[in-house]
């Protein structure tokens, strides 16, 4: 859960946190500073949006499957458990300071003897730790992701019933697709390649739409999703300025932005809505990398900025007048009109 327009709410005992769809805008402020957080936030909404049919297709792909003579699976296992144990060895938010992981870089300097260099030291620190894991990542697309377009929560696969196996296998594909962008920056590029073929693979031989990385247009905020996605991936350089400064004006009111937000999560999850909120923040983060933000734009109030137009977006029927304006407030200030205009 996201806790201030400068970072989410977490301590330094909390170590790593487990990702949910719940709280995906959490996910969201962890990809937005990764270099290949734009790649796995597609993997995500693809498991996401999965049911049998795309299983059979991924799990086609699957080393234990392919006729490709070089797909070993053995070695395809090996690929995997290297891949994780190298991506834990990724710095974690809450161990780059001893303060929680909404303080600022001055702030936590601050507390250190403010030392200038503590500061840039800070600010690096807090631009590429990350709150969550890839086990954490791994563990979301196997057991929440993929359920989400399930009749049922899937437990240990039937090897008597094919699609309980093609789920299985499809899991592995999209797991390994995930780590594999999740941890570009822990992971030989040949390595991460082999991991992410088998999905890129699927997704390049699928009917064109199938693995769709587009706001739903049957839901009753597609629309406006989708304009809110296009918006944001026409910014040039004032407009990521306007985003900036909007941030920074609101900045003082963390503590309602933070409980509204909260609100907003729990409506989705009360409404059963908590898939298609979590399919959303996935696609805003591609549209945020598309804007042109950076990491440090992630770090410092952006994304979260950007995530609570998003959850607002899904949950604007359920909120009151007030919570969404404050969760709007930033795209106000920064492009002038209100978010539900027209």
């Amino acid at each position: 859960m996201t806790g201030t327009l400068g970072g989410p709410t977490t301590t330094p005992s909390e170590v790593p946190v487990p990702y949910t769809l719940t709280s995906a805008a959490t996910l969201g402020y962890d990809l937005v500073r990764l270099p290949g957080g734009r790649q796995a936030a597609g993997v995500l909404v693809s498991a996401l949006r999965s049911g049998p049919a795309e299983w059979a297709l991924l799990a086609a792909h699957h080393p234990l499957r392919t006729s490709d003579p070089a797909a070993d699976p053995f070695l395809a296992g090996e690929d995997a458990a290297r891949a994780r144990e190298l991506a834990e060895t990724a710095p974690r938010l809450s161990q780059a300071t001893g303060t929680p992981a909404g303080t600022d870089a001055a702030g936590a300097a601050a507390a250190a003897g403010g030392a200038p260099t503590s500061v840039a030291a800070l600010a690096e620190q807090l631009r590429t730790s990350m709150v969550g894991s890839a086990s954490a990542l791994d563990r979301l697309v196997r057991h929440e992701a993929m359920d989400a377009g399930a009749a049922e929560p899937s437990a240990l696969p039937d090897l008597e019933d094919p699609a309980h196996v093609d789920r299985a296998l499809a899991a592995d594909v999209l797991a390994d697709a995930a780590v594999a962008a999740y941890a570009a920056r822990q992971l030989p590029r040949a390595l991460r390649r082999r991991l992410s073929e088998p999905y890129e693979r699927a997704v390049a031989g699928s009917v064109p739409g199938t693995f769709d990385l587009a706001p739903d247009p049957r839901t009753p905020w597609g629309t406006q999703l989708r304009s809110l996605l296009a918006a944001l991936r026409d910014l040039d350089a004032p407009g990521r300025e306007h985003w900036r400064r909007a941030v920074d004006a609101t900045r003082a009111d963390r503590r309602p932005w933070a409980a509204t937000m909260h609100d907003a999560c729990w409506a989705a999850h009360a409404s059963g809505r908590v898939p298609a909120a979590a399919a959303a923040q996935l696609l805003a983060v591609q549209a945020f990398a598309d804007a042109g933000f950076d990491a440090g734009d992630g770090a410092t109030g952006v994304w979260n900025a950007v995530s609570g137009c998003v959850q607002g977006l899904v949950v604007a029927d359920l909120l009151g007048e007030d919570a969404l304006a404050v969760l709007t407030e930033p795209w106000a200030l920064a492009t002038g009109a209100g978010l539900l205009a027209g």
